[in-house]
C-alpha cells in the first residue's frame, strides 16, 4: 500500500472524494465531499465554481502561474484511494505537497522551477547553495540557468511531481467549447477562414469508425482461417449431444447474432455484410448443428469487437436525437455525422443553429474527446442550451461517464439541470452549511 500522498506505480489520481479550499476570494472556504461520478457546484455568481473548476485544471497540467494566480490560500485535493495533492499559496510563491516533500514555485518573476531539477527548493536555499533557475516558456522546454550547472548535481525531482501530468487526468470543458478547436480551413476562401469545430468532429468520428472497422476486418479474416479447424474440433468433441437441445442453443445464438448486428447498423457500423448467411439446415442433424453453431459462435465474437464503440456512437445519437426536433441525427462511414432533416433532406453539422452544435460538441467532447479515468469538469453546460435540452442532462451524463470511465465536477446555475440530483449539489454560497 503506497504512503499517503504518493503516487501509483501504475493507475491514475482518480476519481476525486473531497475538494477542499481555503481563502476563496480573501473569506470563503469550503470541504465539499464528492460524488464518484458525479458533482455539481452552485453557488451565486462570484462564488468560485468556475474558480474551483480552473485550479484543479491547473493542477493536474503543472500550470503554476495560473494555479499561483487564482485567489486562494490553500487547496487540497483527496482521491479515493488515500492519496492526495495539496497546495499552499504564501506571500512568496506556491508550495505544492505531495509523497517526497515540497516543491516550491517562486512567484517572483512568475518563474518556475523545473522539477526534474528540484526538490524542496527552500531548504536548498537556505543551505546557501542555489540562487535561482530560470527557464523560457514552460518547464518541459529550453532552459537557461542562472547558477553553475554543477551545483545541480544530485538534485532530483520528487517522484510523484515527475509523473503528475501523466498520472492526473482533467478535461476542462467552458462555455467556449464551439471555439477551441479551430483551425484554418485550406479548401475555404478569404483570410482567416476557419473550420467550425462540429465539421471537424465529424471529420474524426468518420475515421474512428474506418480504424475501428479496419482492424475488425483484419481480425475477421483472421477467424475465417481458424473456422475450419474450429468446426472439426467441435464436431469431433459433441457427436452425442441431444439435437433438441442443441438446435435451440443454435437458435438462441443465431438471435443474439442478428440483435448485435441489427444495432451495430442501427450507428454506421454494420451495412453491406449480412451475419446471418447461412442456408437452411436440418434441425435433427448433430454434425451440421454444431457446425452451424460453431459458426455463430465466431461470428459473433467477431461482432463482439465492435461493440464498445458501438455504445459509445449510440449514446452520441440518442442524446442528440431526444433532444432535437425537425431533424435527427444518423452516424455512418461516408460523413461521421449526417443531420437528416424530416423532409429527407441533409444539412452539414455546421448548419445546425447554434444551440445545436453546442450540444453536439458537448457529447461528443465526452464521449470521443475523453480518455478513461478523466475528471471532466464541465463550467455552465447549460448555456446557449434551451431549457427542455436540461432535463435528464445529469442523468445522460452518469450514463456517458459509465460508458467513458469518467466523473464529472460541474458547475450550474440551472435548477432544471439539478432536479432529480439535488443529493449530488454542493454550494459555494456563504450562508449555506
Amino acid at each position: 500500500m503506497p504512503q499517503s500522498g504518493s503516487l501509483h506505480p501504475e493507475g491514475f489520481l482518480w476519481p476525486l472524494s473531497e475538494l477542499t479550499v481555503d481563502g476563496l476570494f480573501g473569506d470563503r472556504g469550503r470541504g465539499l465531499p464528492l460524488d464518484p461520478r458525479l458533482t455539481v457546484l452552485t453557488g451565486e455568481n462570484g462564488s468560485g465554481k468556475s474558480t474551483l473548476l480552473n485550479a484543479i485544471h491547473y493542477f493536474a497540467n503543472e500550470n503554476w502561474t495560473g494555479l499561483f494566480h487564482l485567489p486562494m490560500a490553500h487547496l487540497r485535493l483527496d482521491f479515493e484511494d488515500g492519496l492526495f495533492l495539496d497546495a499552499q499559496w504564501t506571500a512568496d510563491g506556491l508550495e505544492v505537497h505531495g509523497a517526497d516533500g515540497a516543491w516550491y514555485f517562486d512567484a517572483e518573476g512568475a518563474e518556475e522551477y523545473h522539477p526534474q531539477v528540484l526538490v524542496d527548493l527552500r531548504e536548498r536555499r537556505a543551505e546557501g547553495g542555489i540562487d535561482r533557475i530560470r527557464h523560457s516558456g514552460m518547464w518541459r522546454g529550453e532552459f537557461r540557468y542562472a547558477i553553475d550547472p554543477e551545483q545541480l548535481e544530485g538534485l532530483v525531482a520528487p517522484l510523484w511531481l515527475g509523473e503528475l501530468a501523466e498520472r492526473f487526468q482533467t478535461k476542462l470543458i467552458s462555455a467556449r467549447r464551439l471555439e477551441h478547436r479551430l483551425r484554418p480551413d485550406p479548401d475555404a476562401a478569404g483570410e482567416g477562414a476557419q473550420i467550425p469545430v462540429v465539421e471537424e468532429f465529424a471529420t474524426e468520428l468518420k475515421d474512428l469508425m474506418k480504424t475501428t472497422l479496419s482492424a475488425y476486418a483484419t481480425e475477421s479474416r483472421r477467424q475465417e482461417k481458424i473456422l475450419p479447424t474450429k468446426i472439426v474440433q467441435a464436431m469431433q468433441a459433441g457427436p452425442t449431444e441431444d439435437p433438441e437441445r442443441l438446435n435451440a442453443e443454435v437458435g438462441s445464438l443465431r438471435a443474439d447474432v442478428r440483435t448485435l448486428a441489427d444495432s451495430l447498423a442501427r450507428v454506421g457500423l454494420f451495412q453491406d455484410e449480412d451475419p446471418d448467411h447461412l442456408p437452411e439446415y436440418p434441425s435433427d442433424d448433430v454434425p451440421i448443428l454444431l457446425a452451424v453453431r460453431e459458426v455463430y459462435r465466431v461470428t459473433q465474437q467477431r461482432l463482439e469487437q465492435l461493440t464498445k464503440l458501438r455504445t459509445d456512437l449510440q449514446l452520441f445519437s440518442d442524446f442528440l436525437n431526444e433532444r432535437l426536433s425537425n431533424k435527427h441525427v444518423e452516424l455512418n462511414q461516408q460523413f461521421g455525422i449526417a443531420v437528416m432533416l424530416d423532409s429527407g433532406d441533409q444539412i452539414r453539422p455546421s448548419q445546425l443553429s447554434s444551440g445545436e452544435q453546442q450540444l453536439l460538441a458537448l457529447a461528443y467532447e465526452l464521449l470521443f474527446g475523453s480518455e478513461p479515468e478523466t475528471i471532466v469538469l464541465l463550467d455552465e453546460p447549460e448555456l446557449s442550451l434551451h431549457v427542455a435540452w436540461l432535463q435528464g442532462l445529469l442523468t445522460a451524463f452518469s450514463d456517458m461517464g459509465d460508458s467513458r470511465g469518467l466523473q464529472f465536477l460541474i458547475a450550474s446555475h440551472s435548477p432544471t439541470v439539478l432536479k432529480g440530483h439535488q443529493a449530488r449539489e454542493r454550494s459555494l454560497d456563504l450562508e449555506s452549511p
